[in-house]
């Protein structure tokens, strides 16, 4: 057999195209009427690596495998820095368990190529132990290659998107930013922390602040996007880079590094790791103990300088955000997580770092305690508000059917294929309704390079009828929804609080997470089959709306004098 090893980035009409293949590998994903098409044209099976990935089961088996890495790279604050790390390259390493399973279903391959580098082909090669052509090479092919990719993304990006690209990859350690946000002063006031390095974050912190308005929180952002407008009265704000030190302690740094050198090595021999180490997965992982340690000094300055009695993160996977609470348990200080999301697969392997987990009702308690097999005694019910009773915003006679879309290029989608299944289908929905379609951007996509998208997927009279938006989901947005559409976004979640309908496009959703059957489980949206199922979405309606009494199972809110209990220890003077 030959087989072809298509990379995410090259498209399947490339000069490759012109050889025969005895199949086609897709190292990205893209709906299934895309692989039967080309499976078609090319007169060979063409599928994803990531149709043999295992919804869910592919997700809980880390929790085991994780503790094979821990107690080897602990520093003098007792944060075990894989505990950390490994969250970061968890993907990587799952989509290396792919290659295993690939393997197995290409076994008898004699040609194995791909169209450019790739650490997943070369991971293949050496599975087979069959060579590797590669029809892309050369330094000069890489560097064309980089430049453009560069200069799109740049074009692509607003001047604040652009000005964080530039200190995330330039600024790591706040060198620059440390000087022009100064020295954060000391304060004896008592604050809750609220760690956040992205707007969605932000305004989940934002929300549970509101909760307690006689306590003070204090907002640390470690990147300046996560800022948002307006900020509460009882929330202070700082940059974390004002905490930042100025040099680092080497001796330890150097000691954790060999640390996780003998990690490297304890776990080149174990079957599930094997590739990852092959291919330095773990040895570039190596370079976040540097800006670790200096986000981790940065934090610790905050706990010094501040009288901080609890800290709350909405993301305790991202290390700038995890870091604080690992820090608070240290300390004694309370730390409470939550997500700022409808559901996180992640707490399936994730060891808490947390004493208390808050969620927002049973939906998302459920696939925790079930799913993802979370200890029960340490998740409690409490939203930050309570949805109003009775109350729908949904209205007949709302003009717009919303796809809310997703930087679905993070999950390796080819955006342009779902783009040109699902829009045109949404388009004749809504010309059959007598509406129209609003593309409601997710906040990590560019309006300008979606808009170019958009161009060329839709012909002019659907281009007519769509129009785009970037702005945050807002109750003048859900008032205009007739129904809405998504793959697995926590927006079809926020739009059943508000009584509206949506639509899960189930053959698009996530290869490993599930939150698409959840949703459907506890009612939140109806699950889409099929591509051509969007074209009954007017026929779906009176089937799809949610029933009154949803809103009160999805969300609870929490009293504030057990926000209080658990965040402060003890409730405020107001409460007690």
């Amino acid at each position: 057999m030959n087989i072809l090893l298509l990379h995410p980035e090259d498209a399947f009409d490339g000069h490759w195209s012109r050889e025969h293949w005895d199949a086609i590998v897709d190292l990205g994903r893209a709906p299934k009427s895309f692989y039967d098409d080309w499976s078609l044209k090319r007169s060979c099976p063409v599928f994803s690596i990531f149709d043999l990935a295992v919804e869910m089961e592919d997700m809980r088996v880390w929790r085991g495998l994780m503790q094979f890495g821990h107690g080897q790279v602990v520093d003098r604050f007792g944060i075990d820095w894989w505990d950390v790390i490994a969250l970061v390259i968890q993907r990587e390493m799952q989509d290396f368990r792919l290659v295993h399973r690939l393997a197995q279903t290409i076994a008898t391959c004699e040609e194995l190529t791909v169209t450019r580098p790739s650490r997943l082909a070369e991971a293949l090669s050496v599975h087979l132990g069959r060579p590797l052509r590669i029809l892309q090479t050369g330094a000069s092919r890489r560097l064309a290659r980089r430049v453009t990719r560069y200069g799109r993304a740049a074009a692509n990006l607003t001047f604040q998107q652009f000005r964080q690209v530039v200190y995330d990859k330039y600024d790591p350690h706040y060198t620059l930013r440390r000087k022009l946000a100064g020295v954060a002063a000391k304060s004896s006031e008592p604050v809750v922390l609220l760690p956040s390095a992205y707007t969605n974050v932000t305004r989940t912190a934002f929300r549970y602040a509101s909760v307690l308005p006689d306590q003070k929180f204090l907002l640390v952002l470690a990147r300046e996007s996560g800022a948002v407008s307006p900020v509460p009265k009882n929330v202070g704000s700082e940059l974390l880079a004002a905490f930042a030190p100025k040099r680092l302690d080497q001796s330890e740094l150097d000691q954790l590094e060999k640390g996780w050198d003998h990690l490297e090595t304890s776990l080149r021999d174990h079957p599930d790791f094997q590739l990852s180490v092959k291919f330095h997965v773990l040895r570039n992982a190596k370079r976040w103990l540097r800006l670790g340690v200096t986000v981790r000094d940065a934090w610790n300055e905050v706990f010094e300088r501040r009288t901080i009695i609890g800290c709350l993160s909405a993301d305790d996977t991202n290390p700038y955000s995890r870091i604080p609470l690992l820090l608070a348990r240290q300390r004694g200080v309370p730390g409470v997580a939550c997500h700022h999301g409808a559901l996180d697969a992640g707490m399936a392997y994730k060891t808490p770092a947390f004493s208390t987990y808050l969620v927002k009702g049973e939906m998302e308690y459920n696939y925790l305690h079930r799913v993802c097999d979370v200890d029960a005694t340490l998740l409690k019910i409490g939203a930050p508000v309570a949805p109003p009773a009775n109350h729908s915003l949904w209205s007949d006679h709302a003009p717009y059917i919303v796809f809310f879309v997703e930087p679905y290029e993070a999950d390796f989608w080819r955006t342009e294929a779902i783009y040109r299944e699902v829009i045109p289908r949404l388009c004749a929905a809504a010309r059959h309704a007598g509406k129209t379609v609003l593309m409601k951007l997710h906040p990590f996509e560019s309006f300008r390079h979606r808009q170019r998208l958009l161009k060329r997927v839709l012909d002019k009279h659907d281009y007519q009828l769509v129009t785009m938006t970037a702005a945050p989901l807002s109750r003048e947005i859900l008032e205009k929804t007739w129904c809405a559409v998504s793959v697995e976004s926590t927006t079809a979640f926020e739009c059943a609080i508000a009584g509206i309908p949506a639509f899960l496009c189930g053959w698009l959703r996530h290869a490993y997470v599930a939150y698409a059957p959840q949703y459907a489980r506890f009612g939140v949206a109806k699950m889409l089959d099929a591509p051509d199922d969007l074209l009954q979405i007017p026929a779906l309606m009176k089937t799809a709306i949610p029933p009154a009494n949803l809103a009160s199972h999805l969300v609870k809110a929490i009293a504030p004098a057990d926000l209080a209990q658990i965040l402060c220890q003890s409730p405020p003077t107001a409460l007690r």
